[in-house]
């Protein structure tokens, strides 16, 4: 969650559908979150200050995060993985900084 606070970001939740959103939290636009479910999950959400943008991820779940390069693009992206190998969120820094705080 703390490239949400270097560049903009587009976020691509993975599922059953997939949605996308893209959204701009650098300098402090962010609040990140780590939270104690009654049922002893742990969930770390990422808020924007306006609250105009909101994501919730079950951090029990997830046990890997991969750092890959677009072949397309050549922009840099992380995956969010669970046991399973199955992406959960990824996250693609996008502006004309982005490159910048990916190296």
């Amino acid at each position: 969650f703390e490239l949400a606070q270097l560049a903009p970001c587009r976020y691509i939740v993975n599922g059953l559908s997939i949605m996308q959103a893209t959204s701009d939290m650098r300098a402090g636009r962010a609040e990140i979150i780590k939270t104690q479910r009654p049922n002893g999950k742990t969930v770390l959400t990422l808020t924007s200050r306006d609250r105009s943008f909101e994501i919730k991820l079950d951090a029990d779940s997830i046990v890997q995060a991969t750092i890959e390069t677009s072949d397309d693009t050549g922009r840099g992206f992380v995956h969010l993985l669970d046991d399973k190998g199955r992406k959960h969120l990824t996250v693609v820094m996008v502006g004309d900084d982005a490159e910048v705080h990916f190296q």
